[in-house]
């Protein structure tokens, strides 16, 4: 799931970094942090995986001039029809239903209506003078006196609500009587009245009750981090501001950890103190420091083949220079007990995590079959165990699958920036590779998914991308068709395991893995519900020939957010069924993928791919609409066997038939709805 940031026309580009690293601080572990604009939020079908939308500080006005209408309407719907909104400043006027800002200052003067009016009165500022659009010359601390009562039933640690905090302040507004309207709730209120005459304490965060949804509205900034000012507003070091901000650090993250859980929100939880009279600690989510990329082979001629082409690409210092990443290609002693201190890696700690070097560490002299680095190095993925489930899935393929060889080659790291990106951006580097290397993580840091998605890497997903080499001689194998192989190599090779036959994993075209789950709706009466658990990307490049493949994908296998996991899925079916473990479950897809491919090659497109397909996908006989048809009504048919498209036929009128690309279309399930991606 997805918490969505606005960054259209109007946002302040400070409000905007300092939301989205609030949000990654609490929410990160849990929910995927994405910028839009005003078009995502017109086009694409957002809705279904949003979480919360976020409209942070800026001005208002061109808020106005890119949303109102059909895009409004659709973020109210959204809204009541139980999302959660989130207004920082400017994003809090804009969710009121009336507006003054800044009256009788002819040239600051915006008075109005707004169209989403969350909450149904009137947003009056600046509360304090002195404020200069794009400027800070009028920012402040200000100190806002909390609801306790009301958060601290919904918070772990009740005594850690703060009952006064103090945030930032530039512009923002109050929100005039608010306690008279009853789905609104005030959580936290200014101490200083500003220019509010016919109110002592008035309204600075609201909570306002919008059908079955939730939108919280902040007249100042809690979402700013002060060691992020410090950074970048030079002028203010050593003043009040920084140091009264700098006190209310801790109170401004547990306050804003009260109200995402106010609404609903998986928020980060405290850490359990080694003392039993301690006090507990707030968890932040923090990006984990790279670790070294290991290269490790099935077969020893095969590494040792690589590990050249490694190093004869390498310059004379050992570094692969590549356009996106540098590579330093380094020797690890072949020992089960290694100095990690020793090897003199490349440390820049002063560099982003995505500009740094990247350590490729490689066995030293190899004797023995499978080369591996010490499982001690690689404590979340025992290599050697996964080398062992690979050999026992090709043992059950015809002829005991001699000639396999997708997954003999493998570079793991505990920690990295994107396996997508590493091998995808840097064509210098993956062209050397060998077919069916895969390059595999615990935690991406930067993790890519198709189009402007991302995924939530954390532990306990199975996250990898894989080199392909495939030729342009391959007529009858259309390269398009690759993402439906893996998509399909991923369901099958959980649900053709004894036992496994009727886990509920379902294909979503084009390539998203989902799971039928069973939960109680608002009636409390059972229902199922379709949660994502998966998906995958194809990059491509070509050169001599043949076509280049980087194949990205993700699932998760034991992480319980922010959907649900396939262990958990498996467990939900049957609980006697055994969890699978991420080295068995990589070298399941690897080799039933593989089988599929080789068919694939050798037969084409066919009833033996489209049968299978269509028995595990969500779509036969669908009723949608197209968005991209002039909201046409259709049935969908199947894909085309030449180049993958989507078959549809008008439910109206028989002769019209509508094919559609996987690459230029999104499938809102939960709303029937095909819309052309923009």
């Amino acid at each position: 799931m997805n918490v969505l940031v606005y960054t259209g026309d109007g946002t302040s580009p400070n409000s905007v970094s300092h939301t989205v690293s609030t949000l990654k601080s609490l929410l990160g572990h849990s929910y995927d942090i994405i910028k839009v604009d005003a078009q995502a939020l017109a086009k694409e079908p957002w809705e279904a995986t949003c979480s919360m939308l976020v409209m942070p500080g800026g001005r208002d006005l061109p808020y106005c001039h890119d949303l109102n209408g059909p895009v409004n309407a659709r973020i109210r719907h959204y809204v009541s029809d139980g999302g959660r909104y989130w207004g920082i400043c400017a994003g809090a006027y804009y969710g009121c239903q009336e507006i003054e800002f800044e009256k009788g200052r002819n040239s600051m003067e915006v008075i109005g209506k707004r169209e989403l009016a969350f909450f149904p009165g009137l947003s009056r500022g600046t509360m304090y003078p002195g404020f200069i659009y794009n400027s800070e010359r009028g920012a402040r601390a200000t100190k806002l006196s909390v609801e306790r009562n009301k958060l601290m039933n919904l918070y772990a640690n009740n005594d850690d609500v703060p009952s006064e905090i103090d945030t930032y302040y530039n512009g923002g507004g109050y929100f005039v009587n608010a306690d008279q309207y009853e789905s609104v709730e005030v959580l936290a209120r200014y101490t200083e009245k500003g220019i509010c005459q016919d109110e002592e304490y008035p309204a600075a965060v609201v909570h306002c009750r919008v059908g079955k949804g939730s939108a919280i509205l902040i007249g100042t900034h809690p979402e700013y981090d002060v060691a992020k000012m410090k950074e970048h507003f030079n002028e203010y070091e050593g003043t009040d501001l920084i140091r009264n901000l700098t006190l209310a650090e801790p109170s401004r993250k547990q306050f804003l950890r009260a109200l995402f859980a106010r609404v609903g929100l998986n928020v980060v939880g405290y850490t359990k103190p080694a003392q039993q009279d301690a006090k507990p600690q707030l968890q932040e989510n923090h990006a984990p420091a790279l670790t070294p990329l290991y290269l490790s082979g099935f077969r020893l001629s095969q590494y040792e083949e690589v590990v050249a082409k490694l190093r004869s690409t390498a310059d004379s210092s050992s570094h692969l220079r590549d356009v996106n990443d540098t590579f330093f290609i380094k020797s690890l002693p072949a020992e089960p007990n290694v100095d990690m201190g020793a090897l003199n890696l490349n440390e820049t700690d002063d560099e982003p995590q995505e500009k740094k070097i990247k350590d490729i560490l490689v066995i030293e002299k190899p004797s023995t079959e499978p080369v591996c680095p010490p499982a001690s190095l690689t404590k979340y993925f025992n290599i050697a165990n996964f080398y062992d489930h690979l050999k026992k899935h090709r043992s059950q393929q015809w002829g005991g699958g001699g000639w396999f060889s997708y997954g003999n080659t493998m570079l793991y790291g505990e920690v990295v920036t994107s396996t997508q990106t590493m091998l995808d951006k840097n064509f210098k580097f993956s062209q050397i590779l060998p077919s069916g290397l895969v390059c595999l993580a615990t935690n991406q840091v930067a993790g890519r998914g198709r189009g402007r998605n991302a995924w939530v890497s954390q532990s306990g997903a199975v996250q990898f991308s894989m080199v392909m080499h495939h030729s342009i001689t391959l007529s009858n194998a259309p390269v398009v068709f690759i993402q439906y192989l893996v998509a399909l190599a991923v369901v099958e090779s959980i649900r053709t395991r004894k036992g496994y036959e009727n886990v509920p994993l379902r294909l979503k075209w084009p390539n998203d893995i989902y799971a039928q789950v069973q939960e109680k709706n608002e009636n409390g009466e059972p229902t199922t519900v379709l949660k994502k658990v998966g998906g995958l990307l194809v990059n491509s490049s070509f050169l001599k020939n043949e076509f280049l493949l980087v194949v990205g994908c993700g699932i998760n296998l034991n992480n319980p957010f922010p959907t649900t996991s396939i262990n958990d899925v498996i467990h939900a079916h049957d609980a006697s069924l055994p969890k699978l473990t991420p080295e068995d479950t990589l070298a399941g897809i690897l080799v039933t993928f593989e089988e599929m491919y080789n068919t694939f090659c050798d037969k084409g497109m066919g009833p033996w791919f489209l049968n299978k397909y269509y028995e595990r996908w969500l779509h036969s006989n669908a009723i949608v609409t197209l968005t991209t048809h002039d909201m046409e009504q259709v049935r969908i048919t199947g894909i085309t066997t030449d180049y993958g498209l989507l078959e549809t036929v008008s439910t109206s009128n028989a002769s019209k038939r509508f094919t559609l690309q996987p690459d230029g279309n999104s499938f809102d399930m939960l709303k029937g709805l095909i819309v052309r991606k923009e």
